[in-house]
């Protein structure tokens, strides 16, 4: 019988050695898939915080810092798609329209929460109104890569 403690560590062993095996099958499409749902929360995020600062619902203060938030989180997930290898089901198109949808919606959510720093009312709502027509967008590449919520 093993010793306790080198029970721990064949445990510890085994359960890296699985998480590493499903981590490494995922593909691209799944990859592409996380991504956009990941987008599609964060802009959510953004839509809601928005919305509510208009309602004068959330303090100034703590919309523009979530919307700050939510425009770090949009970047890193540009990077996180950059990575994403191509495949017969991931093409260099499908790759290169989600990377301008994401840079755009961090784009307008920066500028939504600069607007909100300033105080500006209608350049938010324009900026949610602009937020939506970019979603519509996102729901297409939803389509394409398979992952459909309707």
């Amino acid at each position: 019988m093993p010793e306790p403690g080198k029970l721990g560590y064949v445990i510890n062993c085994l359960l890296i050695l699985t998480l590493l095996a499903s981590c490494s099958g995922k593909t691209s499409v799944e990859d592409m898939e996380k991504q956009i749902q990941d987008i599609s929360s964060w802009v959510a995020t953004a839509n809601m915080i928005g919305d509510a600062w208009l309602r004068n619902v959330v303090p100034n203060k703590y919309a523009e810092q979530t919307l700050k938030k939510a425009t770090e989180e949009l970047r890193k997930e540009k990077e996180k798609i950059d990575k994403i290898k191509l495949s017969k089901d991931v093409t260099k198109h499908d790759k290169s329209q989600l990377l301008a949808e994401v840079i755009q919606f961090a784009n307008k959510v920066e500028e939504m929460s600069r607007y909100v720093g300033q105080k500006n009312r209608s350049e938010v709502q324009q900026k949610l109104g602009e937020l939506a027509i970019e979603e519509r967008s996102l729901n297409k590449l939803k389509k394409v890569a398979g992952q459909t919520n309707e």
